[in-house]
């Protein structure tokens, strides 16, 4: 079957980890990220943005949702969270969308808008990049993003900007 959109590139990888601290300071120091910031997630969980350039995140970070203990701790937890794909427009974002939903793709999340200008719905998170997203799954169950319109954060800047930092405020 014809593909009926373009994916420019993989955008973003999201990865689980037991210990924030740790993986936060080894991609920084380690690999040279940058940390865009870090939020709460769920009850117990958080994530982390982390971007090599300009992007608001090349790289996310989510604790693992299985407590770690002595026993478990070598149990395989580098597990991934999702792989995202980079559409170059919001046009080309509708058409895959559209593409997937007529090949009988399940849709498993969105469509949404991370980020405070998407509300408080499903899929909305504080420090979100304002990106349109959508999820959907391989046939083994790897969960896969399409997304467009992720903002940019210029080197040496901080994020949110101060300008509109009380958006991100509950």
């Amino acid at each position: 079957m014809a593909k009926g959109f373009t994916i420019d590139r993989v955008g973003h990888v999201g990865i689980q980890v037991t210990d924030m601290d740790r993986s936060l300071a080894w991609y920084r120091d380690i690999l040279g990220l940058t940390l865009t910031g870090r939020w709460p997630m769920g009850a117990n969980g958080e994530m982390a943005f982390m971007r090599f350039t300009d992007s608001h995140h090349d790289l996310v970070l989510f604790t693992h949702p299985t407590p770690v203990t002595d026993e478990n701790r070598h149990s395989g937890y580098n597990a991934l969270q999702h792989i995202a794909l980079e559409v170059s427009t919001r046009d080309e974002w509708l058409k895959a969308l559209n593409d997937l939903r007529r090949k009988d793709v399940e849709i498993v999340q969105g469509p949404l808008i991370h980020g405070p200008e998407g509300g408080s719905g499903p899929g909305s998170f504080e420090g979100g990049s304002g990106s349109r997203s959508f999820y959907f799954l391989d046939p083994d169950g790897n969960r896969l993003e399409i997304y467009t319109d992720m903002m940019k954060v210029p080197e040496g800047e901080q994020f949110p900007r101060q300008e509109y930092a009380d958006v991100f405020l509950k």
